[in-house]
Protein backbone atom coordinates (compact mmCIF):
# COMPACT_ATOMS: atom_id res chain seq x y z
CA UNK A 1 0.00 0.00 0.00
CA UNK A 2 2.12 2.62 -1.27
CA UNK A 3 2.43 6.01 1.09
CA UNK A 4 -0.30 5.01 3.83
CA UNK A 5 -0.33 2.77 6.36
CA UNK A 6 -1.69 -0.86 6.14
CA UNK A 7 -4.73 -1.68 8.08
CA UNK A 8 -3.83 -3.71 11.49
CA UNK A 9 -6.07 -6.96 11.03
CA UNK A 10 -6.03 -8.73 14.44
CA UNK A 11 -9.92 -7.74 15.51
CA UNK A 12 -11.41 -7.54 18.77
CA UNK A 13 -13.88 -10.22 19.49
CA UNK A 14 -15.58 -8.52 22.61
CA UNK A 15 -16.50 -5.05 22.74
CA UNK A 16 -18.44 -3.40 26.10
CA UNK A 17 -19.59 0.38 26.05
CA UNK A 18 -21.90 2.36 28.93
CA UNK A 19 -24.92 0.08 27.91
CA UNK A 20 -24.12 -2.18 25.07
CA UNK A 21 -21.94 -5.71 24.66
CA UNK A 22 -20.69 -6.11 21.27
CA UNK A 23 -19.48 -9.47 20.00
CA UNK A 24 -18.51 -11.41 16.52
CA UNK A 25 -21.49 -13.15 15.59
CA UNK A 26 -21.59 -17.22 16.15
CA UNK A 27 -24.03 -19.78 14.01
CA UNK A 28 -25.64 -20.17 17.41
CA UNK A 29 -27.54 -16.63 17.63
CA UNK A 30 -29.27 -17.93 14.53
CA UNK A 31 -32.31 -18.22 16.43
CA UNK A 32 -32.57 -14.96 18.32
CA UNK A 33 -31.32 -13.14 15.23
CA UNK A 34 -34.19 -15.10 12.89
CA UNK A 35 -36.63 -13.67 15.73
CA UNK A 36 -35.01 -10.23 15.79
CA UNK A 37 -35.08 -9.88 11.50
CA UNK A 38 -38.32 -11.31 11.40
CA UNK A 39 -40.30 -9.14 13.52
CA UNK A 40 -38.10 -5.91 12.00
CA UNK A 41 -38.14 -6.95 8.57
CA UNK A 42 -40.66 -3.74 7.52
CA UNK A 43 -38.89 -1.72 9.49
CA UNK A 44 -35.62 -2.49 8.03
CA UNK A 45 -36.10 -3.75 4.49
CA UNK A 46 -35.92 -0.15 2.55
CA UNK A 47 -32.82 0.49 3.63
CA UNK A 48 -30.79 -2.84 4.74
CA UNK A 49 -29.33 -4.49 1.28
CA UNK A 50 -29.09 -7.98 2.84
CA UNK A 51 -32.79 -7.62 3.58
CA UNK A 52 -33.01 -8.50 0.16
CA UNK A 53 -31.74 -12.19 0.71
CA UNK A 54 -35.18 -12.49 3.68
CA UNK A 55 -36.57 -13.99 4.76
CA UNK A 56 -34.39 -16.91 5.57
CA UNK A 57 -35.16 -20.15 7.31
CA UNK A 58 -33.16 -21.35 10.64
CA UNK A 59 -30.57 -23.34 8.66
CA UNK A 60 -30.27 -20.58 6.27
CA UNK A 61 -29.67 -17.95 9.02
CA UNK A 62 -27.09 -20.24 10.63
CA UNK A 63 -24.98 -21.26 7.46
CA UNK A 64 -25.36 -17.24 6.99
CA UNK A 65 -23.87 -16.67 10.68
CA UNK A 66 -20.86 -19.25 9.81
CA UNK A 67 -20.31 -17.43 7.20
CA UNK A 68 -19.97 -14.18 9.08
CA UNK A 69 -18.19 -15.16 11.34
CA UNK A 70 -15.22 -16.99 8.46
CA UNK A 71 -15.10 -13.40 7.24
CA UNK A 72 -14.21 -12.18 10.73
CA UNK A 73 -11.77 -14.75 11.83
CA UNK A 74 -10.06 -13.96 8.36
CA UNK A 75 -9.71 -10.60 9.27
CA UNK A 76 -12.13 -9.84 6.25
CA UNK A 77 -15.02 -7.67 8.01
CA UNK A 78 -15.68 -7.49 11.05
CA UNK A 79 -19.52 -7.68 11.58
CA UNK A 80 -20.73 -7.20 15.56
CA UNK A 81 -23.80 -8.54 17.06
CA UNK A 82 -25.28 -5.80 19.15
CA UNK A 83 -26.64 -6.69 22.65
CA UNK A 84 -28.05 -4.77 25.78
CA UNK A 85 -25.39 -5.19 28.82
CA UNK A 86 -25.36 -8.45 30.03
CA UNK A 87 -25.82 -10.12 26.77
CA UNK A 88 -29.68 -10.36 27.49
CA UNK A 89 -31.36 -8.60 24.12
CA UNK A 90 -30.28 -8.57 20.71
CA UNK A 91 -30.17 -4.91 19.41
CA UNK A 92 -28.67 -4.73 16.56
CA UNK A 93 -25.62 -5.06 14.65
CA UNK A 94 -22.49 -2.78 13.67
CA UNK A 95 -19.77 -3.69 11.46
CA UNK A 96 -16.33 -2.55 9.92
CA UNK A 97 -15.80 -3.45 6.50
CA UNK A 98 -13.05 -3.44 4.16
CA UNK A 99 -14.58 -2.16 1.08
CA UNK A 100 -13.71 1.72 0.58
CA UNK A 101 -10.00 1.37 -0.16
CA UNK A 102 -6.62 1.53 1.51
CA UNK A 103 -6.16 3.08 4.79
CA UNK A 104 -10.00 3.07 5.61
CA UNK A 105 -12.74 1.20 6.86
CA UNK A 106 -16.53 1.58 6.25
CA UNK A 107 -18.85 1.73 9.34
CA UNK A 108 -22.63 -0.29 9.02
CA UNK A 109 -25.02 0.08 11.27
CA UNK A 110 -28.95 -1.39 11.81
CA UNK A 111 -31.28 -1.26 15.38
CA UNK A 112 -34.10 -3.82 15.61
CA UNK A 113 -37.77 -3.09 15.68
CA UNK A 114 -38.40 -1.62 19.63
CA UNK A 115 -34.61 -0.61 20.26
CA UNK A 116 -35.00 2.16 17.85
CA UNK A 117 -34.72 6.33 19.27
CA UNK A 118 -32.30 4.79 22.70
CA UNK A 119 -29.28 6.18 21.18
CA UNK A 120 -27.55 2.40 20.94
CA UNK A 121 -26.95 2.94 17.20
CA UNK A 122 -24.80 6.17 17.79
CA UNK A 123 -23.43 4.41 20.84
CA UNK A 124 -22.08 1.36 19.24
CA UNK A 125 -20.72 2.74 15.91
CA UNK A 126 -18.62 5.58 18.26
CA UNK A 127 -17.19 1.96 19.40
CA UNK A 128 -16.58 1.06 15.83
CA UNK A 129 -15.12 4.37 15.41
CA UNK A 130 -12.38 3.71 18.35
CA UNK A 131 -11.45 0.14 16.86
CA UNK A 132 -10.85 1.40 13.75
CA UNK A 133 -8.65 4.40 14.78
CA UNK A 134 -7.08 2.85 17.88
CA UNK A 135 -6.77 -0.62 16.84
CA UNK A 136 -6.56 -0.77 13.36
CA UNK A 137 -4.85 1.89 12.75
CA UNK A 138 -6.63 3.54 9.93
CA UNK A 139 -6.55 6.36 8.29
CA UNK A 140 -10.25 7.47 8.06
CA UNK A 141 -13.72 5.93 8.35
CA UNK A 142 -16.90 6.52 5.87
CA UNK A 143 -20.42 5.47 6.74
CA UNK A 144 -22.71 5.17 3.87
CA UNK A 145 -26.31 5.53 3.22
CA UNK A 146 -29.20 6.51 1.39
CA UNK A 147 -30.17 10.42 1.49
CA UNK A 148 -33.63 9.59 2.69
CA UNK A 149 -32.35 7.68 5.43
CA UNK A 150 -32.34 10.77 7.73
CA UNK A 151 -31.90 8.79 10.52
CA UNK A 152 -28.84 6.61 9.56
CA UNK A 153 -27.48 10.28 8.32
CA UNK A 154 -28.58 11.84 11.57
CA UNK A 155 -25.26 9.64 13.42
CA UNK A 156 -22.55 10.81 11.23
CA UNK A 157 -23.47 14.41 11.43
CA UNK A 158 -23.84 13.75 14.75
CA UNK A 159 -20.07 12.77 15.14
CA UNK A 160 -18.26 14.82 13.43
CA UNK A 161 -18.27 13.20 9.58
CA UNK A 162 -18.00 14.90 6.81
CA UNK A 163 -20.17 14.89 4.16
CA UNK A 164 -17.98 14.46 1.32
CA UNK A 165 -21.20 14.51 -1.19
CA UNK A 166 -23.81 12.53 -2.73
CA UNK A 167 -22.99 9.95 -5.26
CA UNK A 168 -25.97 10.13 -8.12
CA UNK A 169 -27.68 6.41 -8.69
CA UNK A 170 -24.84 4.82 -7.01
CA UNK A 171 -26.57 1.52 -4.65
CA UNK A 172 -29.75 -0.85 -5.42
CA UNK A 173 -32.10 -0.82 -2.66
CA UNK A 174 -34.04 -4.34 -1.23
CA UNK A 175 -37.07 -2.99 -3.96
CA UNK A 176 -34.14 -3.17 -7.29
CA UNK A 177 -35.16 0.37 -7.34
CA UNK A 178 -31.54 2.45 -8.03
CA UNK A 179 -30.75 5.20 -4.95
CA UNK A 180 -28.15 7.96 -4.67
CA UNK A 181 -25.40 7.45 -2.06
CA UNK A 182 -24.66 10.06 0.82
CA UNK A 183 -20.96 9.76 1.90
CA UNK A 184 -19.74 10.30 5.37
CA UNK A 185 -15.66 10.28 6.10
CA UNK A 186 -13.87 11.16 9.51
CA UNK A 187 -9.81 11.36 9.24
CA UNK A 188 -7.55 10.26 11.92
CA UNK A 189 -6.40 13.42 12.82
CA UNK A 190 -10.10 14.76 13.06
CA UNK A 191 -10.61 11.79 15.13
CA UNK A 192 -8.00 12.67 17.55
CA UNK A 193 -8.70 16.01 18.56
CA UNK A 194 -12.38 14.94 19.34
CA UNK A 195 -14.21 14.13 22.34
CA UNK A 196 -14.69 10.49 20.82
CA UNK A 197 -11.50 9.03 21.23
CA UNK A 198 -12.27 9.46 25.47
CA UNK A 199 -15.22 7.28 25.15
CA UNK A 200 -14.96 4.43 27.69
CA UNK A 201 -15.03 1.17 26.47
CA UNK A 202 -13.47 -2.25 26.73
CA UNK A 203 -12.35 -4.56 24.09
CA UNK A 204 -10.70 -8.48 24.07
CA UNK A 205 -8.84 -10.66 21.64
CA UNK A 206 -10.08 -13.90 20.60
CA UNK A 207 -7.92 -15.41 23.10
CA UNK A 208 -9.86 -12.88 26.04
CA UNK A 209 -6.67 -10.64 26.12
CA UNK A 210 -7.73 -6.80 26.30
CA UNK A 211 -6.93 -5.07 23.65
CA UNK A 212 -7.96 -1.62 23.99
CA UNK A 213 -9.32 0.20 27.51
CA UNK A 214 -10.10 3.70 28.48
Amino acid sequence: MSGQAEIRRQPAYRVETGRLLLRCWSPQDAPLLRAALDRSDAYLRPWIPFMAQEPRNLEQTADWLRGLRAQFDRSEHFRYAVFSAGEVELVGENMLLDRVGPGGLEIGYLTHLGFEGQGFAREATVAMIRLAFDLHGVERVEIHCAPENTGSAAIPARLGFTCEGILARRFRDTGGTTRDLMVWTLFAETYQNSSLRKTPLQAWDCLGRKVLQG
